[in-house]
């Protein structure tokens, strides 16, 4: 063993041997608390990235595959209910050709990969369900790819193509969802989804579309249409109106009144429905030559009693006084012109989201607005929201005391809350300096016995006390111990063996009897002497 790390380790070794055993505790707590430590530091550091291996499992193929992940000897875990196998990062690529390779997971075969199992000898009838099957199946992969929608099943119903039938029946879907917990679709999402299973099959309207979820509510029905998509937008279209307008007029009574001293409410009756007016004009300018003219002209000459007059006697022709006679003529003349005339047709329709009627009321803090001029308020209300008195607008601007118990009671809860969060952080620091205190106490406790160990075994030292012939002798020997022997006479060497007789009975009775005292002169000439 090398000299430095021997002396390294003699040091050490003498060290913790002359400190107490409190303190040696306290080296070995200390000790095992670092290694726990830096145990759990590189389990922690060398802990595998966790990833998805498969999601969304049926229980038969999770159970497969974590009997095969078992039989193989690789760590993973279950999440999300048993569905969600997790594995190691790095062995996610791997582990999936290997259970693909395997048939896992197994699932059914469903959407248009039915299609690749047909043969030659497939019947027309058995073609048919397939492919209603197939399309059943792509229609649910794709709903189940909606935001919330955890599994969907369609059926559709496809009529029959027959030859001498006038009346062709139309054909139906039914959609069900399974929902995530907590999920509502809107209107805009259920108009999706008819949408989307009408355009997937041939010559199907939206409105035979029926969707249910999984507790039995039925979201579009053929015949009422989607009537919860209509209610969403119109209380939308409402909604989103109302609360500009409230919050044009909040912001202005904010100004005036201080925040929380008012209050706005808007109500809007909106027209959502949609109106096609077709309207049709005819003008002539005088001067426009026609575009075609017809003229007819009659004339009549003759003779004889022209026909006409009062039936009666009076009227009577006789042979005698009123055998007729005389001329008589008459021209007739008739006149047809085509005119050009302009046409003008107009087509409006107008938009959705005419604002039918709009009432506003107005409430306010009688402690702060009680001075407030009440018309002068309701005449700036009235143009904050665009009132028109016209259409049948009404407003309503009231002073009244306000009940802020609720607001009280909110502060009062909020104050408390954050005094137990203050008092909470306050033992907490007080919690960990106690527990650092005890621990610095029990460290300067070990040190101050240590100590006065130390000084009392100081103390029972009493100081060594030598003669000038003792010393003398001492230091000979150690003098004669670093130099080299010289030759002496037998007489020289009798009386320096009987001297040195009586030095080492003298220095064996201050051995036996002060020991410690001896040690240290001895450590001192030692490293005298190294040096």
């Amino acid at each position: 063993m090398p000299s430095a790390l021997a002396g390294t380790l003699e040091r050490a070794r003498s060290t913790f041997a002359s400190i107490s055993l409190g303190q040696k505790v306290v080296i070995g707590l200390l000790l095992i608390g670092l290694l726990l430590g830096g145990f759990f530091f590189y389990s922690w550091i060398t802990a595998p990235t966790q990833a998805p291996l498969f999601s969304n499992l049926a229980a038969s193929d999770a159970s497969a595959i974590v009997e095969e992940l078992n039989a193989e000897g690789v760590a993973y875990e279950l999440a999300d209910g048993g569905t969600t196998i997790m594995v190691a990062k790095d062995k996610v690529y791997d582990l999936r050709l290997t259970m693909s390779g395997k048939g896992l997971p197994a699932g059914q075969d469903t959407g248009y990969a039915l299609l690749d199992e047909q043969g030659i000898t497939t019947s027309e009838f058995q073609q048919q369900v397939t492919y209603q099957r197939a399309l059943e199946g792509e229609l649910s992969n794709t709903l189940e790819a909606l935001a919330g929608v955890n599994s969907a099943v369609v059926h559709v119903a496809l009529p029959e193509d027959e030859v001498f039938v006038t009346d062709k029946a139309e054909p139906t879907a039914s959609v069900l969802l399974d929902l995530a917990p907590g999920t509502q679709l809107s209107g805009e999402q259920i108009q999706a989804v008819t949408n989307l299973v009408s355009s997937s099959v041939q010559d199907m309207d939206p409105e035979q579309v029926t969707v249910a979820d999984a507790s039995g509510r039925v979201l579009s029905a053929p015949g009422t249409g989607i009537t919860a998509a209509a209610g969403d937008a119109r209380s939308q279209v409402e909604q989103e109106y109302e609360n500009r307008l409230a919050a044009s007029a909040q912001k202005i009574l904010d100004s005036v009144v201080g925040p929380n001293n008012s209050v706005v409410s808007v109500r809007a009756d909106v027209d959502l429905s949609k109106r096609n007016t077709t309207s049709e004009t005819y003008n002539y300018d005088n001067g426009t030559p026609p575009v075609s003219e017809q003229k007819t002209t009659e004339n009549y000459t003759g003779s004889g009693v022209p026909v006409g007059g009062v039936l009666g006697p009076e009227n009577m022709p006789d042979a005698a006084n009123n055998a007729g006679g005389g001329a008589s003529n008459y021209q007739k003349e008739s006149t047809t012109a085509n005119n050009a005339v302009g046409k003008t047709t107009e087509v409006t329709e107008d938009a959705p989201g005419d604002l039918r009627r709009l009432t506003v009321s107005v409430v306010m803090n009688d402690a702060v607005a009680g001075n407030l001029n009440q018309q002068q308020m309701t005449n700036l209300m009235t143009t904050a929201v665009g009132l028109d008195p016209a259409r049948g607008d009404d407003i309503t601007v009231a002073s009244m005391p306000f009940d802020d118990t609720a607001a009280k009671n909110a502060a009062q809860a909020m104050e408390a809350a954050r005094e137990a969060e203050a008092s909470e952080q306050m033992w907490s620091m007080i919690r960990t300096g106690g527990i650092a205190a005890g621990i610095a106490l029990v460290v300067l406790i070990v040190w101050l016995r240590s100590r006065r160990g130390r000084e009392e075994v100081e103390e029972d030292y009493e100081p060594l006390e030598l003669d000038d012939d003792m010393l003398a002798e001492l230091d000979r020997l150690r003098v004669s111990s670093t130099r080299e022997e010289v030759e002496l006479t037998d007489a020289q060497l009798e009386l320096e063996a009987a001297e040195r007789a009586k030095v080492r009975g003298e220095i064996s009775t201050m051995v036996s009897e002060r020991p410690d005292e001896v040690a240290a002169m001895l450590r001192g000439w030692l490293s005298e002497n190294k040096s």
